[in-house]
């Protein structure tokens, strides 16, 4: 990609190409995120070729990313174009998860997609970030809707949104009013975790999660 390095690993299973992305740079988000590196070592498991890989501005990578960047998609389709250029398998993970469905809206060469918990709305007060980072629910939290309720409607490939039942950032209702069927992880929030807070997840949470994010990425032939 002209005039950015990115940072990456890769476990080679051997088979089919599997892309992984992280959350959001500016929130703590990187390719060392154990939801990522936990979903990576699963595609491995599986006998996929794995990639994470952190965005512009992050760890290693070179370029810079800020409140005011768009979405990360040219990093992203520079790591499409290290695993051959698809068609490909991928998971998001939040801001990952928002940049691989704009990503495949633009026509990259991506097969189908697992979308984990994909914000469809944005804390834009500090109660709601409250409400997001330990888990109170206060009235005066207010969101900002993103456009990816739509995108995600009107998909022009497979995608499935996983998310926990207690994450803010994914509202069922509004993913039932346009005929999106999420699968739903009891007990967890937006990071995955039980605990309040941005506490790593439980193991047993995290098997779950690549079980059911597996499950239905390879059930296509």
């Amino acid at each position: 990609m002209p005039g950015v390095t990115l940072e990456g690993r890769v476990l080679d299973g051997g088979g089919r190409p599997c892309l992984i992305s992280h959350p959001h740079p500016l929130a703590g988000g990187t390719m060392d995120h154990g939801v990522v590196v936990a979903l990576w070592r699963a595609a491995a498991a599986r006998g996929m070729r794995a990639l994470r890989y952190n965005f512009r501005g992050v760890g290693e990578s070179t370029g810079e990313l800020t409140s005011k960047s768009p979405l990360a998609t040219a990093d992203l389709n520079g790591a499409v174009d290290f695993l051959g250029g698809g068609p490909l398998l991928a998971i998001g993970y939040s801001y990952g998860a928002r940049t691989t469905l704009h990503a495949i809206h633009a026509g990259e060469a991506i097969e189908r997609a697992a979308l984990v918990g994909i914000p469809t709305r944005l804390p834009s007060n500090r109660a709601a970030m409250a409400n997001l980072l330990l888990g109170r629910r206060i009235r005066s939290e207010e969101y900002n809707p993103t456009p990816d309720l739509d995108l995600l409607a009107d998909s022009p490939r497979p995608v499935r949104v996983f998310a926990g039942d207690h994450d803010p950032l994914v509202v069922v209702d509004e993913l039932a009013e346009r005929a999106i069927e999420p699968v739903i992880l009891p007990g967890v929030n937006h990071f995955f975790s039980r605990h309040l807070g941005n506490q790593p997840p439980e193991q047993d949470d995290l098997d779950s999660l690549a079980q059911l994010v597996f499950d239905w990425l390879l059930a296509a032939p």
